[in-house]
């Protein structure tokens, strides 16, 4: 009998305690902090919105350490295609544009002198390029279509040059004359 009346306490013990549970799971669960079934269907569906959001924000991030080693040889390239390492390559390199174009040069005077954004610049990578400035200022002469192509050209020939400011005017047989302020670089070392 003894065991009878001690298991009989521990089942309305165990009964007690779980109407206590499910109380308190009833009070969590209607209360007004923890809120509708709808409220936290609602809740539930921004986070997921704002989740997608955040994962869509950060795919471009993917892979970042291998796009900054291409775009570190990509700059390499770069350098290493469009300044020359002498000097003589960028008036070379401009009268062959002009006379590709069937422009002539008529005059063209070039001042050399280091660039002074890389004396300005802490980084490492600006201080190893070392580039010089060559600065260019030249008079043409050609056709319209001809200076045209010629201009167009220039932007995309192989030695990089700047244009910083163009003049034209018309000469004798319906030529046209251009005033040309440019800046190519070269690597320090020429």
């Amino acid at each position: 009998m003894a065991d009878l009346r001690k298991t009989q306490k521990q089942v309305s013990t165990a009964l007690i305690a779980m109407g206590v549970l499910s109380l308190v799971a009833a009070v969590v669960l209607l209360s007004p902090l923890v809120g509708s079934p709808t409220s936290r269907r609602n809740e539930l569906t921004e986070l997921s919105n704002e989740l997608r959001l955040k994962t869509h924000e950060v795919a471009p991030l993917r892979g970042i350490g291998q796009k900054v080693v291409e775009a570190r040889g990509e700059i390499k390239d770069f350098y290493d295609v469009r300044f020359p390492d002498v000097e003589s390559s960028v008036s070379e390199s401009l009268g062959k544009v002009a006379s590709e174009n069937n422009v002539k040069i008529d005059s063209a005077k070039y001042d050399s002198k280091p660039d002074e954004r890389n004396e300005k610049s802490e980084s490492k990578e600006a201080q190893a390029v070392g580039l010089r400035r060559v600065q260019i200022e030249a008079a043409f002469s050609g056709s319209y279509p001809s200076m045209m192509h010629f201009v167009n050209e220039l932007e995309k020939a192989k030695t990089f040059f700047l244009v910083d400011s163009v003049n034209v005017g018309e000469a004798q047989g319906g030529d046209v004359k251009l005033q040309m302020k440019l800046e190519a670089f070269v690597k320090a070392g020429a």
